[in-house]
């Protein structure tokens, strides 16, 4: 499961670049299974259907915008 803390997000798409290119061996963020959606100051978090919360988004967010829980 998968925690979303849009206050700690800083806009970097490091999360989008690493979901495209685990999936589409490119990175480009229009390939990726989660979107965030920047309205500066803040910033939202947003999985799309084809997401199959894998965590890899997790694993590489610097800034605890998302966070992998694990379930008992």
């Amino acid at each position: 499961m998968l925690s979303v803390h849009p206050e700690n997000c800083a806009g970097c798409l490091r999360c989008q670049l690493i979901c495209s290119y685990l999936y589409s061996k490119k990175f480009e963020v229009s390939s990726a299974r989660l979107i965030v959606v920047a309205r500066e100051p803040e910033y939202r978090i947003e999985f799309t259907e084809d997401c199959n919360y894998c965590g890899k988004c997790a694993e590489h967010c610097f800034y605890g915008a998302i966070v992998r829980i694990e379930e008992d």
